[in-house]
């Protein structure tokens, strides 16, 4: 009678070792990447996301009271790589002249606050109110984020373009 002397290997260890592993190392990855990224933080409505989420029934309801009486028009703006100006049309729907709205603009990316641009100073020149001259280095996508408040009412508008 022969005896079989060979030891029959359990690879089961070797399986639940190798798991873990593969569970840690993908772990210490996402680590790194999300690191390597970091968050960007929204800026709709040109405040904190937090405040946009604790408030945003409220910033509706005045961008509806908004849209009853006023029109903020951004179709003729193009921008281009160079020296550029932002062109915001206000139209009053009982046709009276709007005197004095405080108006805010960002020309902004997407996806990064880096390259944001901050508008203040406007001019009217008897129909539109135009920027200060402003100049951008990058193309691709952009948007132009306007903020006009006038007495009580706030009303937002955000235009998007391509910038060549």
């Amino acid at each position: 009678m022969q005896q079989n002397n060979k030891k029959e290997i359990n690879y089961w260890p070797y399986a639940i070792v190798g798991m873990i592993l593969t569970v840690v190392i993908l772990g210490i990855w996402t680590i790194k990447v999300a690191v390597n990224n970091p968050v960007q933080l929204d800026n709709s409505y040109m405040m904190k996301y937090q405040d946009v989420d604790e408030n945003i029934n409220e910033i509706m309801a005045k961008q509806k009271l908004f849209d009853l009486k006023y029109q903020i028009d951004l179709s003729s703006n193009k921008l281009k790589i160079g020296k550029n100006k932002v062109v915001v049309n206000l139209i009053s729907k009982d046709s009276n002249i709007i005197n004095n709205p405080e108006i805010t603009v960002v020309v902004t990316r997407p996806t990064t606050t880096q390259y944001d641009i901050h508008l203040n100073n406007f001019e009217f020149n008897g129909k539109s109110y135009i920027s200060e001259e402003f100049e951008v280095k990058n193309g691709g996508r952009w948007n132009i984020e306007v903020r006009v408040k006038i007495g009580e009412d706030i009303g937002y508008k955000t235009y998007k373009l391509f910038v060549k």
